[in-house]
């Protein structure tokens, strides 16, 4: 089975799944994270998480792959049985979130940005992360928050 999370730029268009919806205005209110130009954006070496917030200069690698080691143990289980063989259900998933100092995700900060065309790939992605159980962000952050986009690959290369 090839399913990972892996750092892909590239956004499905579709009606977003009634689970999954903003309040109106909510997703397009700029801040100061995502008005940051893509030069100013970090990204990590590893894949699956593109970082959108300054980073005060704080190394988030160690950070990220125990997030990643805990999304990937918590996404694995939901993951639809469509994904395998003979099916082999394809699809991206990208979302948008903040994460506060404590590890938690901050309350209506989820927005899906990127849907894979499946609304059951959608949900695995989406229940992956609000079901993590998230480490603190390092102490050398003193950010209110750390704002990420997080990307599910399911039978996908990176770049396809």
């Amino acid at each position: 089975m090839r399913v990972s999370v892996m750092i892909l730029v590239v956004l499905v268009s579709m009606t977003l799944p009634s689970w999954a919806q903003t309040p109106p205005g909510e997703a397009s209110k700029p801040d100061s994270a995502s008005t940051k130009t893509d030069a100013a954006r970090s990204k990590t070496p590893d894949g699956g998480v593109e970082i959108l917030s300054d980073t005060q200069g704080v190394d988030f690698k160690p950070w990220i792959q125990r997030w990643r080691q805990e999304t990937e143990k918590t996404w694995r289980p939901l993951i639809p049985k469509e994904v395998n063989p003979p099916t082999l259900k394809a699809g991206m998933v990208a979302i948008r979130l903040k994460v506060l100092p404590n590890g938690r995700i901050m309350d209506k900060s989820m927005v899906l940005e990127g849907r894979s065309g499946d609304t059951a790939l959608d949900k695995a992605a989406w229940f992956a992360l609000t079901g993590s159980n998230y480490p603190p962000l390092p102490r050398e952050f003193h950010g209110p928050y750390l704002e990420m986009r997080a990307y599910f690959l399911y039978n996908m290369e990176p770049g396809h």
